[in-house]
C-alpha cells in the first residue's frame, strides 16, 4: 500500500484561496484537483496529518470538500510530526511507500516530504515530484530549503513546549 500523509493549510488552501466568510477549513477546488490526480495516479491513499484531524469540524469539512482520508495520524501533543507519523507507521506494516506533503517541517528531515509554500499550495511541480517518488521512478524528495525548514522546526518545538 501507498500513503500520503497530507496537510491542508498550506497544502490544498494558500494565500490566494478565496475565503470571503473568513472560515476556518477550507479548501482550493483546483489545489483539490490536483491533489486528486496524484492520489489516483499513485494509487495512494490519504492519511491527514493536518490539524484538521483535532475537531471534528475540520474532519467533517475535509469530508465535504471531498479529501479522500481514510485515516488520521495520532495525536501526541508533546512530540514532533515525525513522531506522529512513525508511530502510524509501525501499526501498518502493509505500507511499502509514502510520501508526506505538508508546507511546515516538524523534524520531518529524515523523511520523504514534498514541501509547498503556503503563499501557493500543491503546485504542478511538486505534484509531479511526488507521483515520481510514490511510483517508484525517484529517490529525489523536494524540500523547502535548509534555513526555512531550521526555522520551522524551532517553531514547533516551542508551540509542543507551550501546549
Amino acid at each position: 500500500m501507498k500513503v500520503i500523509f497530507l496537510d491542508i493549510d498550506g497544502v490544498l488552501n494558500c494565500k490566494s484561496t478565496p475565503n470571503p466568510r473568513g472560515f476556518p477549513y477550507i479548501v482550493d477546488p483546483g489545489l483539490l484537483a490536483r491533489y486528486l490526480h496524484l492520489a489516483a495516479s499513485t494509487d495512494a491513499k490519504t492519511v491527514l496529518l493536518s490539524t484538521w484531524r483535532h475537531d471534528p469540524a475540520g474532519q467533517w469539512s475535509a469530508r465535504y470538500y471531498g479529501v479522500p482520508f481514510f485515516d488520521v495520524i495520532p495525536d501526541m501533543p508533546q512530540n514532533s510530526r515525525r513522531d506522529e507519523i512513525r508511530a502510524w507507521l509501525k501499526g501498518h506494516p502493509e505500507v511499502r511507500r509514502y510520501a508526506v506533503i505538508d508546507d511546515e517541517d516538524d523534524e520531518l528531515d529524515d523523511l520523504p516530504v514534498f514541501q509547498p509554500s503556503s503563499k501557493t499550495g500543491l503546485t504542478a511541480e511538486i505534484a509531479k515530484a511526488a507521483a515520481a517518488y510514490l511510483n517508484g521512478e525517484t529517490e529525489e524528495c523536494l524540500r523547502r530549503n535548509w534555513f526555512v525548514r531550521s526555522c520551522q522546526n524551532l517553531m514547533s518545538r516551542f508551540r509542543r513546549k507551550e501546549s
